[in-house]
């Protein structure tokens, strides 16, 4: 079983292809997908949690460490790493739209009950921010 496949059976709500997921995180009470996972060209596991978890927080709620991100050693060498014609990219432009639609729904939601005329709590107003954050940061991603 390759590092990838270990970490994917770990996690909930997987969905991606082609080297490149977005799953729940297990680091924080996750509802949507914010935590994308991309398998290298030379085996090793990329992780990055838009609400802002550190790897190391990722790794520790599913009782792994960093050496599970990388391939044993006598494994390494069946990944091809010279010659490639072009590097995936970082993440799919469909799993940046999915989790920029969930967001903005979330934003949606708080306009329409302030629209409404209700005050929204303190937590509300941290998860408007916490979409805000996890929107910016797919924009970067997407280079745009």
């Amino acid at each position: 079983m390759t590092p990838v496949e270990k970490m994917l059976g770990m996690l909930t709500k997987v969905k991606g292809r082609n080297g490149s997921w977005t799953a729940c995180c297990p680091a924080h009470n996750d509802k949507g997908p914010s935590l994308a996972i991309r398998e290298a060209d030379d085996g090793r596991v990329l992780v990055h949690c838009f609400a802002g978890c550190e790897t190391l927080s990722v790794l520790q709620a599913l009782g792994m460490s960093m050496t599970d991100l990388f391939p044993p050693e006598g494994k390494r060498r069946e990944y091809p790493v010279e010659g490639k014609k072009s590097m995936k990219p970082a993440f799919y432009a469909t799993d940046l739209m999915r989790i920029i639609a969930f967001e903005a729904l979330v934003v949606s939601i708080c306009a329409y009950d302030m629209g409404q005329g209700k005050k929204l709590s303190d937590g509300d107003r941290e998860r408007m921010k916490l979409s805000q954050q996890r929107i910016e940061e797919a924009i970067k991603y997407a280079n745009v």
